[in-house]
Parts: structure tokens; sequence; C-alpha cells
């Protein structure tokens, strides 16, 4: 099968997942009682957003193999340098969170520097680090496609990179759950 073929299905096959998500929201609409649609309009779009990211998430599993599959075929080291340039974003976006958390705001940067840093926070490092899990779970999907132990090495650096992270976060949740 051709490569352009390859891509065709597997672009339809994010459609269908695109038309899952959206049927699914479709029919949380159908169900929903008029008086809480109308009272609580944005907790119900906030909870229609999550529906169709969740059901469009899940059925895109597939489509998503296919094309890591096509990716390690085709150009593994362009698709494992691309894992590694993200999982130091990710990096850099706990780092920047974590300097935004101890207190060093906007005020204590150079002028120009802190509306850089309110936009890569804002629009890279929020969307990269609730993106963590995905990521890790695209990585090792590649570590499992990936035969050369070289790449595989980096792999597994890079979702340690995104699990170290992580797994410090849940530890300081379950902690401030726990008093």
């Amino acid at each position: 099968m051709s490569t352009t073929k390859r891509l065709t299905l597997i672009a339809a096959g994010y459609a269908l997942a695109l038309a899952g998500g959206l049927a699914a929201v479709a029919v949380n609409e159908a169900f929903m009682p008029v008086d809480i649609a109308q009272t609580s309009s944005g907790m119900v779009a906030f909870g229609d957003m999550i529906l169709l990211v969740l059901v469009a998430g899940f059925l895109s599993l597939l489509p998503t193999w296919f094309l890591l599959k096509l990716a390690v075929e085709k150009s593994p080291r362009v698709l494992v340098a691309g894992e590694l340039l993200v999982a130091a974003l990710g990096l850099a976006s706990w780092l920047a969170m974590l300097d935004l958390a101890a207190g060093a705001g906007p005020a204590a940067l150079p002028w120009g520097a802190s509306e850089l840093l309110g936009l890569f926070i804002a629009f890279v490092a929020i969307p990269r680090i609730v993106l963590g899990p995905v990521l890790v779970m695209i990585e090792g999907a590649t570590f499992l496609l990936v035969r050369a132990q070289a790449m595989r090495a980096l792999l597994a650096a890079a979702m340690l990179a995104d699990l170290v992270p992580l797994s410090l976060y849940a530890l300081n949740l379950a902690r401030a759950a726990r008093y």
C-alpha cells in the first residue's frame, strides 16, 4: 500500500474519531434536562468539551498507532528527534510553572521578558503539561516500534523526563488531599 493511501486512511480514522466525539456530545445534549442546560450553560459547555476530548481521544488511539508505525517505517530519526524536542519542552514548561509558583512574577523579570514568559506559560507550558500523559503513551508506543538501541535509550530518557514531574505532581496532590 502506498504512503499516500495509508495517510489518507489515517486521516479518515481521525475524522471518524472526531465524528464519534461529536456524536457522543450530541447524545449527551439530547439527554440533558432543559432546566440544567439553561441554568448552568457554562458548566454544560465545559462538560461537553471534556466529553468530546475524551471520546475523540480514545477513538483516535488506533489511527495514532498506524501513524506512529508509518513514521517509524519512513523516518524514525525525525520522529525520535521530534519527541525529544517535545520532552525538552515539557521540562522547560514544568520549570517555568515552578518559577511562577515560587513567586517570581513578571515584575522580577526585565522589560519584555515578562510578556514572553506569559505567552509561553499560556500557550505552551500549560497545554504541554496537560498533554504530558498522552505524550508518555506516544513515547512508549514509539519505544515499542523502534528497534535501534540508541533511539530506545533516548526515548526512555524522554519518558523519564515526562514521568518524573508528573509523579512529583501526583505525590504532592496526594499529600495535599490527605491534610
